[in-house]
């Protein structure tokens, strides 16, 4: 099937990641600035558009190859939009708000134009096309009218059309969701390699923070820690990603489980994201103090936001694994452990929040003891899934 063919990403697909990536990065350094509830909302609040127009050109990439001198023109246009938003990330719901604004907006417009483009020269997809096309119109039609109104009206709009972006795919688009599903290889790559530059500026924020740190043995040990947990998470994702979800939604039409695996990279990358952030504030902390209470909230929530994410990923991954590769009993085994994984996840996300409660409640843990609690509940999840890949454990050479 045509489906099934090998397919990688572009080189012109990873310039624009990169470029994506800075607005992770901005927003990244935002979040250092303000570890706050309120300072980590504002950061989720400007997160989720920026990945969502990441995801919306993703998703037109991998239905719909083309390498026309066109298409090279707009890309370049959303690379120029994008690094625009990476200008007005810095106070992006204050002064900078009408460019953020007019960048997505801009981002959204340009993709509707390759819409219209595959409308004229793709029969087949028309309907899918046309749908798409009125629907992000709409959205960022809503996008640029909030340009011109105050806060907090913008804002109330902002979430409207984004209401109206993501429910187009969500809403009216759904069984042709099935009939142009995505790309079974291209796709979980192309998440696969932006999930690895956003761990990527996760650690490159811890660097940059802790260069010029006076070193002592627990800063030393707290940061070694960190870049163990950030290992941990790489290993515990791409040991699960193997497009089984976009399988289940083109063979049997399983959309639940495809629109979990999708959505869940949202939270997974604001985890990974607000992760570098307190990793970079736990180790230039004083060693002998315990956290400031939302420096410990900090790396508490997004540890618990990587592992729950990690988690309903590996459960996706084990209700589609294929029943055919389960003739075996050892085949048997692997799924079975392939749940086992997902629930240690879940049960793991969860006792790390709590965690943090109990924390504020008062219970003292020093910098150093707090993250090697996190490395261990990371490290947990890599013994599990060794059992899984048991040829992890022996050299092939």
């Amino acid at each position: 099937m045509e489906s099934y063919k090998e397919r990688h990403v572009t080189w012109l697909e990873n310039f624009y990641d990169l470029v994506v990536a800075i607005i992770v990065f901005q927003l990244s350094r935002d979040l250092d600035q303000d570890v706050s509830i309120y300072g980590f909302l504002s950061f989720v609040v400007l997160f989720i558009p920026v990945i969502w127009s990441w995801t919306g050109v993703t998703f037109y990439s991998t239905r719909f190859e083309t390498d026309d001198l066109t298409h090279r023109l707009l890309m370049l246009l959303q690379i120029a939009a994008a690094a625009f938003m990476a200008v007005s990330v810095p106070d992006g719901l204050g002064k900078n708000s009408i460019w953020f604004a007019l960048s997505y907006a801009i981002m959204r417009t340009i993709l509707v134009i390759e819409y219209l483009r595959t409308r004229r020269y793709v029969p087949a997809a028309r309907q899918l096309t046309t749908t798409y096309s009125i629907g992000f119109s709409i959205a960022a039609g809503i996008w640029f009218v909030s340009v011109f109104v105050p806060s907090p009206l913008r804002f109330i709009l902002w979430m409207i059309g984004l209401a109206v972006d993501i429910g187009t795919p969500l809403l009216f688009a759904r069984q042709l969701s099935v009939q142009f599903a995505p790309h079974v290889h291209h796709l979980p790559e192309r998440f696969g390699s932006f999930t690895i530059i956003v761990l990527g500026i996760s650690i490159l924020g811890v660097v940059n923070g802790i260069a010029a740190h006076n070193w002592t043995a627990p800063s030393i040990i707290s940061a070694g820690l960190g870049l163990g947990i950030a290992f941990s998470l790489w290993w515990i994702y791409f040991d699960t990603v193997d497009g089984s979800e976009i399988r289940a939604l083109r063979e049997n039409r399983r959309i639940g489980i495809y629109v979990t695996w999708l959505f869940i990279h949202f939270p997974l990358l604001i985890g990974f994201t607000a992760f570098g952030v307190s990793v970079e504030h736990t180790v230039l902390s004083n060693q002998s103090l315990v956290l400031p209470s939302s420096e410990k909230w900090l790396l508490c929530a997004s540890t618990f936001l990587c592992l729950l994410a990690l988690g309903v990923i590996q459960m996706t991954s084990a209700m589609t694994t294929s029943p055919v590769s389960l003739s075996s009993s050892s085949a048997n085994s692997r799924k079975a452990i392939k749940y086992v994984a997902a629930v240690y996840s879940i049960v793991a996300a969860i006792a790390v929040l709590v965690l943090g409660a109990i924390l504020k409640d008062g219970i003292a843990l020093l910098p150093v003891s707090l993250i090697g609690i996190m490395a261990i509940v990371c490290a947990g999840q890599v013994i599990l899934d060794l059992r899984r890949h048991p040829h992890h454990r022996f050299s092939k050479f």
